[in-house]
């Protein structure tokens, strides 16, 4: 069977460099089949490794299935390497070598490994996951770490690239003394595998441990790169949390990219295909979860200060009392409101809209409370009668006279109300959900209401934050808006380049939101296949764009941010920020972000 040759040389010559640059951060995948090569190819892993636990793994055993005799361990994946993986991924793929054979040539498998197309060479299974017992009695036959440190000296005279597995600060000492390019620290079985409720290393001893050998190893080799291997990191996060402790510069990963996924997929699916009823409830959940998020009436809250707003609407939402949402001109206090509505318990009744004209006199106020009879005009119903059973939105409640004003505080304090003109008091049922405007960077104390309306709505006011304030969520409100503007809820992305996107986040924005879905129309109109660059949105936002923004996040600030938003995942980070992978991978290196 041929292994890979085109290109082999500039693939390896390129990873090689990689590995010695430590300002990368690398991810490995170790698995065992091809299916899962291509989508860790997909999602973003640097290289691949061959290892047998992989494959029991995917036959419906363990990783610790790797150190016991089943198989012999070399045919077993040189069988599903060449056959699968090698043919499955352009990643430099690394082959999980066993030296517990005695009858084993190294010389000659080495040979084999490098005409068959790996890339590299990785001491797996190890002596170091034996017990005392098993590994003491393969170091007296030779064919323990020593062994190990042979097989990888002379996979790197071959031009192999090596990662040595290693638990202890001794065994790394000794391979990075005997050259290897980069070690993998590797503790324990990852106990969602084993199904242990907990550990037998703790995610602070972990980080200890891996500190204590990243420094000998740094000590003899400042080139060498430290990457942790499995244990107890299941989680992004945790991984992110050990990686700023201690300096490391990658993870490889086996059960928790491979095992514990599939398995939660396969459940999952089989499950939703068994019992129609579940998609169902999991449908209406999704749908409730939108909801609550408020994508469904295009309130994007991924940044700090509109998370904020939108958990203050979910807590004033579901009572009687009053709630009053206060933002800067364009911010998007309408849709907001109508947020505030559909997270109450009226959600099911359609709200009434009253929009406050600036007109003189009492004409808000007679629409709003109603105009008793006389001997020229019919008595004209109320509005608060009319919303008596469900929720009354009050836009730009300023422009309502300050009488007005005064006659809706006597409402919310009373529940009763009278008509202009009128003596009989009457009552409605109706919550008030209000709008109102601030200039630039006043907040609710500086709101031209009445004393007694202001202290009416005094502890149920929601702030919106101006644009300039969330630029966080200026990716998914792009987004957004261009599924409003075309129509199409599967709308290709428009393809902005990042300085674009710095121009954009530099840019004041004094119509806030309305002012950028303005300029996402604009956009979203012109040629398919344009990319739209920091020069074309000169003539759309009508100003000349300065070179660097002076106000707002830095570029890693945002970059960090993202990254933080979408757990390390470098695809969807990407996206987000409207690069491309290898642009955004770049930058990572550029600005030394995840050192």
């Amino acid at each position: 069977m041929a292994g890979r040759t085109i290109g082999e040389t500039t693939t390896v010559s390129g990873v090689r460099q990689l590995l010695g640059n430590s300002r990368s951060f690398m991810l490995g995948a170790a698995i065992g089949s091809g299916m899962t090569a291509r989508a860790a190819e997909r999602a973003g892993a640097d290289f691949v490794l061959a290892l047998n636990a992989g494959r029991f793994r995917a036959m419906g055993g363990s990783s610790q299935a790797s150190v016991l005799p089943l198989r012999d361990s070399n045919a077993f994946v040189e069988s599903f390497g060449r056959s699968e993986i090698l043919r499955s991924t352009k990643l430099p793929v690394f082959f999980g070598a066993c030296t517990f054979d005695p009858r084993l040539d190294l010389d000659l498998f080495l040979d084999n490994l490098k005409r068959w197309g790996f890339a590299g060479v990785t001491n797996f299974p190890s002596v170091i996951h034996l017990d005392d017992h098993r590994r003491g009695a393969l170091e007296r036959c030779g064919l323990g770490y020593a062994r190990e440190i042979e097989l990888l000296v002379k996979a790197a005279a071959r031009g192999l690239m090596t990662i040595a597995y290693t638990r202890t600060q001794g065994e790394a000492r000794r391979m990075v003394e005997a050259g290897v390019e980069a070690i993998s620290m590797n503790f324990n079985l990852n106990p969602a595998e084993t199904g242990q409720g907990s550990s037998s290393i703790g995610l602070p001893e972990l980080a200890a441990r891996v500190r204590d050998i990243a420094r000998t190893v740094h000590a003899v080799d400042r080139n060498v790169v430290c990457l942790l291997g499995g244990g107890p990191i299941t989680k992004p996060e945790e991984l992110m949390d050990v990686c700023r402790e201690t300096g490391t510069q990658g993870f490889i990963g086996g059960s928790s990219l491979d095992r514990v996924p599939l398995e939660t997929s396969v459940l999952e699916m089989t499950s939703g295909f068994k019992t129609i009823h579940v998609l169902k409830e999991k449908v209406d959940l999704l749908e409730r979860q939108l909801q609550l998020n408020g994508y469904r009436h295009g309130v994007v809250a991924r940044s700090a200060a509109m998370a904020g707003a939108l958990d203050s609407a979910k807590r004033l939402a579901g009572g009687g009392n009053p709630v009053l949402v206060v933002s800067e001109r364009g911010a998007g206090k309408r849709r907001f409101a109508s947020l505030v509505h559909s997270l109450g318990n009226r959600r099911h009744r359609k709200p009434v809209i009253f929009p406050c004209r600036p007109v003189p006199g009492s004409q808000n106020a007679a629409a709003l409370f109603g105009l008793e009879a006389d001997k020229d005009n019919r008595r004209r119903l109320s509005v608060l009668e009319t919303a008596t059973d469900t929720s009354l939105v009050i836009l730009h409640l300023n422009d309502l006279s300050p009488e007005g004003q005064d006659q809706l505080a006597d409402y919310l304090e009373t529940g009763m109300f009278t008509a202009l003109n009128g003596a009989t008091s009457m009552r409605s049922e109706a919550k008030v959900i209000a709008t109102c405007t601030v200039a630039h960077g006043l907040g609710p104390a500086d709101l031209t209401l009445t004393s007694r309306l202001r202290q009416a709505f005094s502890g149920f006011e929601i702030m919106l934050p101006p644009l300039r304030d969330r630029l966080e969520d200026l990716p998914a409100l792009i987004h957004h808006f261009t599924v409003e503007t075309k129509g199409d809820a599967s709308a290709t992305p428009l393809a902005i380049e990042n300085s674009a996107f710095l121009s954009l986040a530099s840019h004041v924005w004094p119509g806030n939101i309305r002012e950028l879905r303005h300029v996402v129309e604009q956009m979203a109109t012109l040629p398919s296949g344009v990319t739209i660059t920091a020069e074309r949105l000169e003539p759309i936002l009508g100003t000349r764009l300065p070179a660097k923004p002076e106000t707002g996040l830095s570029e890693r600030e945002w970059i960090i941010e993202a990254l933080r938003r979408n757990k390390l995942h470098r695809g969807r980070t990407a996206t987000a920020l409207g690069l491309s992978r290898k642009t955004l991978y770049n930058k990572i290196k550029q600005l030394k972000i995840l050192e």
